[in-house]
């Protein structure tokens, strides 16, 4: 699901933008989801509980400044794509030193408004993602991107991204093969580690980004640090 976030507090526009967005949508066609914020505090909170791929954001909002609410959105999220939609165009300059994919005057373009969403939609489905089994029976899609790691319980696998957990059905093993990337690795028998995600090991257990920590294998625990320092080596030097 392509999840699109407005923060606009002028109704009117906001709803015409998320209308021309779903119809570009359409035009692909791809799965897509558009909310609507009237602040950046209601949108705040909205990102603490979901994941978006794409925002668009007036400059100035309630008296709070887009740009700085972008500035501090990307210490937390450096991947997160971001539009200025704005009725001032002076703010452009300042704007893309947080380097959004785009700067919109009101009323936008519909050409430029489609170039935008074209190139960060095609962007999104080129990520690479693997399909797991609901436990409603239905099919799950996740971006690799997101993963942070992977934990079995019997038959049923807790799939920890960065914005929650989505719960598959499954085994370690069916997922191990889906996921080619050089970054995950098996450090236990109930978890699948992503390495791009964290940030220290110790007997015996991963610490990762989140704060949580993933279990490391005690009778492989050398083998495991050895693989992780490798992996960080490897990473420096690209």
């Amino acid at each position: 699901m392509f999840r699109i976030a407005i923060c606009d507090d002028m109704q009117p526009q906001a709803t015409e933008l998320a209308k021309m967005l779903t119809s570009l949508a359409g035009e692909i066609p791809m799965e897509c989801e558009v909310e609507v914020f009237r602040s950046f505090k209601l949108l705040q909170k909205a990102l603490s509980e979901n994941s978006y791929q794409l925002l668009f954001l007036e400059t100035r909002l309630g008296g709070i400044s887009g740009i700085d609410f972008a500035r501090r959105l990307r210490v937390v999220d450096e991947e997160i794509d971001i539009v200025f939609c704005s009725s001032e165009s002076e703010s452009a300059l300042a704007a893309y030193t947080v380097f959004p994919v785009g700067y919109l005057t009101k009323p936008v373009d519909g050409k430029k408004l489609r170039d935008v969403f074209r190139h960060v939609a095609d962007k999104y489905r080129q990520k690479p993602s693997i399909v797991l089994r609901g436990i409603d029976g239905g099919e799950r899609s996740i971006c690799v991107d997101d993963i942070l790691y992977i934990e079995v319980f019997g038959a049923e696998l807790d799939v920890h991204c960065k914005k929650g957990v989505v719960v598959c059905s499954g085994t370690l093993v069916e997922a191990s093969d889906l996921l080619s990337s050089s970054d995950f690795y098996r450090s236990h028998r109930s978890f699948i580690v992503n390495l791009r995600y964290t940030t220290g090991i110790e007997r015996y257990q991963f610490r990762m980004v989140n704060g949580d920590v993933v279990a490391v294998a005690k009778n492989r625990y050398a083998e495991v640090k050895a693989a992780f320092e490798a992996y960080v080596g490897a990473k420096r030097r690209r």
